[in-house]
């Protein structure tokens, strides 16, 4: 299932837990699992905020960027698994 998932982000676009759960036939507490184990793998990384405050970010305006009630993350980096 983390193929799927790597495959899912690795097309790219705007991901959101439930949307991806439902194309993976799992749950969105099961995907927040399977996004921190890659995280703790070194196969992606949560950015902290956006490096030029925001500016030309698509999400902008539903990030609230700084806010504590924030549901929007942003992940960078390889997704790349070893066979």
């Amino acid at each position: 299932m983390l193929e799927k998932l790597i495959a899912e982000i690795q097309s790219g676009g705007t991901l959101e837990t439930s949307k991806l759960a439902a194309r993976l036939g799992t749950t969105p507490v099961m995907v927040e699992v399977m996004l921190e184990h890659l995280q703790r793998t070194g196969h992606i990384r949560l950015v902290p905020s956006c490096a030029d405050g925001c500016n030309g970010c698509g999400l902008k305006k539903i990030c609230q960027a700084g806010s504590t009630t924030s549901q929007v993350r942003i992940w960078q980096g390889s997704v790349k698994m070893n066979p």
